[in-house]
């Protein structure tokens, strides 16, 4: 559901600030996979090995593995300086990429889904968004290739059990900052949020991720929904098979599909959004200039949401 103009994966798999992207894999997940089937297999770092990143300088990382996940979208993996480094990451947390790019420096952020202290290496999911800079420059690159990276800088400290419903809600590429959050609360099994995701794309094609989330959905029915949403079905055998809504995300949908508010300012709920431009307009309003949350407005605001309640990244 590309819905709200930012299109495809809304494009931008790493679009500025919430748009960002990356996701995670481990040494011993098959490549087409983000989230880890076996969290509890995995072998933390040791508390002293050094951090990978650092949030106030540019450090250049090697670009180690390129994986294919869609038809315009790769799974980038750079390894740290040192291979026994840990990515000291916070949920939920984005980096900053760097590069000359016709003789000018090219900012941008990109959420990775890494999870924390994922030791010797993290990685980005990225979309060839046409009109991106950044994104058209990371798909140039080669095996061996370095990038300069900074961070993790912090962007919503989520705490376990403070809501009783997540609802995120996501377009394109946006599900990256999502991937963070999933993953935080489902494999603490001490965490009993539960969470609603609503993910809208162009078309079924652009859906990032499907196959891990539907296996999640699975996994956890009791404490993850996920539903779905594209702005059209592009052949007559998707209209036979396909589950989901079609169409951009509407206030009809919003109550078919996520919890909503009980009273001014509830508490019990948080409501987090992240996608390109015209989608954050249709749906929250967009964050100011000086990237602060500013006024909460859209649908979410008519069905009953406040700033006190809505996040958006």
């Amino acid at each position: 559901m590309s819905g709200r103009r930012g299109t495809k994966k809304f494009l931008l798999l790493a679009t500025v600030v919430g748009g960002a992207v990356g996701a995670y894999i481990y040494a011993t997940r098959k490549p087409s996979l983000v989230f880890d089937s076996n969290p509890k297999d995995k072998v933390k770092a040791p508390i002293t090995a050094p951090d990978g990143l650092d949030p106030n300088n540019f450090r250049p990382l090697t670009l180690s593995k390129i994986n294919d996940i869609s038809h315009n979208t790769k799974m980038f993996t750079f390894s740290f300086e040192d291979p026994k480094a840990i990515l000291n990451l916070k949920t939920a947390s984005c980096t900053v990429f760097k590069a000359n790019i016709d003789g000018k420096d090219v900012i941008r952020p990109y959420t990775p889904t890494t999870r924390p202290n994922t030791q010797g290496y993290l990685e980005f999911v990225i979309k060839n968004y046409p009109q991106g800079v950044m994104s058209k420059y990371v798909h140039n690159l080669k095996k061996g290739d370095k990038l300069e990276i900074k961070g993790p800088i912090p962007k919503y400290d989520y705490q376990p059990n403070k809501f009783e419903n997540l609802v995120l809600i996501a377009g394109g590429t946006g599900i990256t900052p999502m991937v963070q959050i999933i993953e935080e609360v489902l494999y603490n099994s001490k965490d009993k949020t539960k969470i609603t995701l609503l993910y809208a794309n162009a078309s079924v094609d652009d859906i990032l991720l499907k196959d891990d989330l539907d296996k999640l959905a699975q996994k956890y029915p009791d404490r993850f929904k996920c539903y779905y949403t594209v702005d059209k079905l592009t052949d007559a055998s998707q209209k036979k098979t396909w589950k989901g809504d079609t169409g951009f995300v509407t206030e009809n949908m919003l109550k078919k599909c996520i919890p909503l508010p009980s009273k001014a300012d509830d508490e019990s709920l948080l409501v987090m959004v992240c996608g390109p431009p015209g989608f954050m307009k249709l749906l929250s309003g967009d964050k100011t200039p000086d990237y602060k949350q500013g006024e909460l407005t859209g649908l979410l605001k008519k069905l009953g949401f406040t700033e006190k309640n809505a996040f958006k990244f």
